[in-house]
């Protein structure tokens, strides 16, 4: 426990030097007297082109540009959903005519434009009681055909349908409140129906129109009363009835140039109104959603004005990472170019910007490679989720099948020619995880058919790692006997990948078949919860054999050698542990907050597994105690850090002070459920259950299992170094699982590296018996030997 202690405070001292300093007074470069924020529905960076969108492009092409995710309280964002998430800076989502909750009512009151009565005044709350139900849906309205026709013939009252996001058990998941940015603003102009979703609030003073002037100082006239204007130009929803399956917009390809067209001289319009205004304006274009049944994509994100009057690319602290933003991340930029608060509902972070964008061709075409990336990777992870688990049970039956089901029993001679067919089969499965994020070596999205592409290096990613297992010098297929070394290098270049990639910026976790891709928008840099377990799997095996290496040659040729292997072996696993949870945990690295709750205990239970401490539920509940503090120190730390810097760590202290953390948990739990029951990757557990039975269960009265008992072939203590990696790896996957909203899918990724590295153990397994002390006939004296407290480790 005092080692455990040293861990624990060398690693608050390393976070404690680097820790930044607090908020300081906020810039006012950032400052606007007013704001315009224009949103196109399904807008991709495809579209914007100097011929065809003229405008749009001489736009970006002075100002600094991003690619947006519009991910809402559901998975594909409709229009509703779009401008009422925009407006609530958050999640939310508008409700589904079948989840049985208030639809947006027919126009039952005048139109805009028209003087309201008295239940139509703006601000007016709407009375109790039940809503009329909205236009039925008809077989055209496929996907998001529906929101859209409630846009065009609903909310007169802007107030029902915001109720209707607020009620949303989805919204609430979230912890949004729907039209907080209007409550902030306390004044608002809208342009089109859906745009009042984004600020329709008791007391808030709304002028709205159907459609913009079509005279500039009329236009003008209208941008000027309130401090913020919301314009929906909704030309590409209008743009003809869904197209064939196949289209990627889902619109009519003819129409939907005709509808740029129309979008771009609005646009051009809308400059110039701003241009003829008075004091400083700041200009927001927006992708705010997907149109007809178009699939989810990345969208077009543009800044005008204080603070954004140089080319460049757009960030925000909740993402992290340029070029990509959040739709939620408009709505505190709102509110910091108006110099006010930020109410704690509002998740996302004000719009920054970096430098290193190329000119306006090259960063176009940058980011709409990055659409394509995502959309591949967002289509391919259902069915590469599904292979994996198809693989991986391949393997473990083509195991039985070879190895039989019991270690005493002898392998027939007609199947022992398969042994290294099925060894073969055992490390591709093993690199498969690890090939995931080497294929992102290869730029397979700057391809004509990307998805093929993406298999492609994901083959190939996976050739060159069983080539480096298998014909290293630490493979007994170079002509030597080392049983473990294929095993170890395949651990050995997953903890290098995982590490050095974070190190550099995570280029290859994003859009990695295991990592994250910006649609989803769970993650933008750092580790995924997918990769965390992955990384902490691997590094807590690998580091069990080394730090007994490391133990048992610091112990020749002393007379305490046994003490000095175990002073040895602990400090190696303690010392690989800091650096571990450093790197998992920093909020310049991994930023996985339930990444250092998963691995400081696995390192700590691992270190007192193998010097031999006694593991007691005392002292297992200190090293979980010391996983919390560590977490909690990790997270203070960023909480200290200005608020438009915060990573989610910091933003979860916040949420802790103003009591918005418990619809966090909440829809961790919920989606750890939904995982469990949902997901392909929860068929690994089962996979990784029978493996275990196969490998690790005792077959009586026929002799030894494959990994126990001397059926692997290894020393009883050198086995038992191997049983403690895989002990202490089970305790931080089961953590990782329980405090991380990926639930059951950690442990299955890890189970996919870890159980076909057994099964390739078991088949080079000297059947029936453990190795004698001097080694197998036929032994090499090129062994690697492994102490484990006095024994040997023949590798």
């Amino acid at each position: 426990m005092r080692r455990a202690a040293v861990l624990l405070l060398a690693l608050l001292s390393l976070l404690v030097a680097g820790a930044p300093a607090a908020a300081g007074a906020a810039e006012d470069g950032w400052r606007a007297d007013r704001v315009l924020v224009v949103g196109v529905p399904g807008l991709v960076w495809d579209d914007v082109d100097p011929d065809r969108t003229p405008a749009l492009w001489e736009l970006a092409d002075t100002s600094p540009v991003g690619t947006v995710s519009v991910r809402a309280a559901r998975s594909t964002t409709c229009l509703l959903d779009g401008w009422a998430t925009l407006g609530a800076g958050n999640r939310a989502r508008f409700p589904a005519p079948d989840e049985l909750l208030p639809m947006v009512p027919l126009p039952t009151v005048p139109l805009p434009g028209e003087t309201p009565g008295a239940e139509g005044e703006p601000g007016a709350v709407p009375p109790e009681g039940p809503t009329p139900a909205g236009p039925p849906a008809s077989p055209e309205l496929s996907h998001c055909g529906l929101q859209e026709r409630l846009a065009q013939v609903g909310l007169a009252d802007p107030l029902s349908a915001v109720r209707a996001v607020a009620e949303d058990g989805a919204t609430a998941r979230f912890g949004a409140e729907p039209g907080a940015l209007g409550a902030a603003v306390g004044c608002a102009t809208v342009v089109g129906r859906a745009a009042a979703l984004a600020v329709a609030a008791p007391g808030v003073g709304l002028t709205r129109e159907d459609g913009l002037p079509a005279d500039g100082a009329a236009l003008a006239a209208l941008l000027e009363p309130c401090p913020l204007t919301l314009v929906s130009l909704d030309g590409l929803v209008d743009a003809g009835v869904p197209a064939p399956e196949g289209s990627e917009t889902g619109t009519d390809p003819g129409s939907r140039e005709a509808a740029l067209t129309a979008i771009d001289a609005q646009v051009a319009q809308l400059r110039a109104a701003v241009a003829a205004l008075p004091g400083e304006t700041l200009l927001l274009v927006q992708g705010i959603s997907e149109v007809n049944d178009g699939r989810p994509q990345l969208h077009v994100g543009i800044a005008s004005g204080p603070g954004f009057t140089d080319a460049g690319w757009l960030s925000s602290a909740s993402t992290g990472r340029a070029p990509f933003t959040q739709l939620i991340d408009v709505a505190p930029t709102v509110l910091r170019a108006l110099g006010l608060e930020q109410p704690a509902s509002v998740n996302g972070q004000p719009l920054t910007v970096s430098e290193g964008r190329p000119g306006t061709a090259g960063a176009v075409a940058e980011l709409d490679r990055a659409n394509t990336a995502a959309v591949t990777h967002h289509r391919s992870t259902g069915t590469f989720f599904l292979g994996l688990v198809v693989v991986q049970a391949a393997v473990v039956v083509l195991g039985i099948l070879v190895l039989g089901l019991t270690g005493g029993a002898r392998v027939r001679p007609s199947r022992a020619r398969w042994r290294p067919v099925l060894r073969l089969a055992a490390l591709a499965a093993a690199a498969l995880p690890v090939a995931t994020y080497l294929a992102g070596l290869v730029p397979w999205e700057r391809a004509g058919s990307p998805r093929w592409a993406l298999a492609g290096s994901l083959l190939l990613a996976v050739a060159v790692v069983v080539a480096v297992a298998v014909l290293g010098p630490w493979s007994r297929w170079a002509g030597r006997r080392r049983r473990l070394g294929p095993p170890l290098a395949v651990l050995a270049v997953t903890v290098a990948t995982l590490v050095g990639d974070v190190l550099t910026g995570s280029p290859l976790e994003l859009d990695g078949l295991l990592g994250y891709d910006a649609i989803v928008a769970g993650r933008f840099t750092g580790y995924g919860n997918l990769s965390s377990g992955l990384l902490s799997s691997a590094a807590l095996v690998g580091t069990a054999v080394v730090a007994t290496l490391a133990g048992r040659r610091a112990a020749r040729g002393r007379d305490d050698g046994g003490r000095r292997a175990r002073r040895v072996t602990g400090a190696v696993v303690l010392g690989a542990g800091l650096v571990t949870v450093a790197v998992v945990g920093a909020p310049g690295l991994g930023r996985d907050f339930g990444g250092v709750l998963a691995v400081l205990p696995g390192f700590l239970l691992l270190a007192m597994l193998l010097t031999g401490v006694r593991v007691t539920v005392v002292r297992l509940a200190a090293v979980l105690a010391a996983g919390v503090v560590a977490v909690g120190a990790l997270a203070f730390l960023d909480w200290l850090r200005p608020a438009a810097e915060r990573s989610h760590l910091g933003r979860f202290v916040e949420q802790l002070l103003t009591g918005e953390a418990w619809t966090v948990v909440s829809r961790k739990a919920s989606a750890n459920l939904g995982i469990l029951f949902g997901s392909a990757l929860a068929w690994m557990l089962p996979v990784a259950l029978v493996a275990a039975v196969w490998l690790v269960r005792r077959h009586r009265p026929r002799g030894p299992g494959l990994l126990r008992g001397g059926g692997s072939g290894l020393r009883p203590a050198d086995a038992a170094v191997l049983r403690a990696g895989l002990v202490a790896a089970a305790l931080s996957l089961a953590l990782g699982a329980a405090v991380n909203d990926s639930g059951v899918a950690l442990p299955a990724t890890a189970a996919a590296l870890l159980v076909p590295l057994l099964v390739d153990l078991a088949t080079t397994a000297r059947r029936g018996r453990a190795e004698p002390p001097g080694g197998a006939q036929g032994e090499g004296d090129d062994r690697v030997t492994v102490g484990s407290r006095g024994s040997t480790w023949n590798s």
